[in-house]
């Protein structure tokens, strides 16, 4: 009988040390720690504890608070991921409601894209983060191809509009269809000056992509926060 019981630590051992060592391989392997993790290991050290030198009592109640202490951790990440998600959640639908409010309105936005329609051009602007003395403004057409080329002359800082007859440089009216326009501008000393263009159009369609909403205006997605007025009349 003293022979059967002195063999069960020869094997429980072997095992033991075989299970705890493929436990601690698989934890070290992974990236984090599940409870279940935890649990499985708090259960495989206890189905084979030696029989004849149980486990200290005090070492298991440690184990437990160690695992109740994790759990909490784990459940406090959850409950703060799904806080997040929600709070994401609600900033989307928030903004995806004020874009709703822009259509059909008449927006400036920052942007290069405007429409000439029955002859008529799209207004056009654009912002120089100071006074230049040598503005010039190059239109293209839908192709890319300069159609109309002007010498502003010298600009001042902050907004100014852009004054466009509709004719190509050979005096000829342009057809009807997309546009678009850049700003280069110089100051005093022929240093860059920064132009941030600006267009006004009618939001003729809101969409929603990854949570970031777009305006389509003058045939071109713009985002939402790059919207600067909204024309209220």
């Amino acid at each position: 009988m003293s022979t059967s019981v002195s063999s069960i630590p020869n094997t429980t051992s072997s095992t033991t040390t075989s299970s705890a060592s493929s436990s601690n391989s698989s934890l070290t392997n992974g990236v984090t720690m599940g409870k279940e993790d935890f649990l499985k290991l708090l259960t495989t050290q206890l189905q084979y504890q030696d029989p004849l030198s149980p486990e200290d009592p005090k070492d298991f109640v440690a184990q437990l608070s160690q695992f109740s202490s994790l759990e909490q951790l784990i459940n406090l990440n959850t409950t703060m991921g799904n806080l997040s998600t929600n709070m994401t959640n609600l900033q989307s639908a928030q903004q995806m409601t004020q874009g709703l409010s822009m259509l059909g309105k008449t927006v400036k936005a920052q942007g290069n894209i405007f429409q000439v329609t029955g002859g008529k051009v799209g207004d056009m602007s654009y912002v120089l983060s100071s006074a230049a003395t040598s503005v010039k403004v190059s239109i293209k057409d839908s192709s890319g191809q300069v159609v109309r080329t002007m010498d502003l002359g010298g600009k001042n800082a902050g907004e100014n509009q852009i004054t466009w007859d509709g004719k190509d440089n050979n005096g000829n009216a342009v057809a009807d269809g997309t546009y678009s326009f850049t700003v280069s501008a110089l100051d005093a000393k022929g240093n860059a000056v920064t132009a941030a263009s600006l267009v006004t159009g009618t939001v003729t369609q809101v969409l929603q992509d990854s949570g970031t909403v777009y305006l389509k205006i003058n045939g071109k997605l713009v985002t939402l926060d790059n919207v600067i007025s909204i024309d209220e009349s």
